[in-house]
């Protein structure tokens, strides 16, 4: 059983690593449409 649980906490950090990449990439895309709506530069 231990060898269940050790194995599952080592696979569910790629998976939250994964949705966290996917947040931070869905910001940066709103950012980028939003600076072309308003005709400015992103940075």
């Amino acid at each position: 059983m231990s060898e269940l649980i050790m194995g599952a906490y080592i696979l569910i950090w790629p998976a939250l690593t994964l949705l966290v990449l996917i947040m931070i990439c869905r910001g940066v895309w709103k950012d980028i449409v939003a600076a072309k709506k308003e005709n400015r530069e992103l940075v």
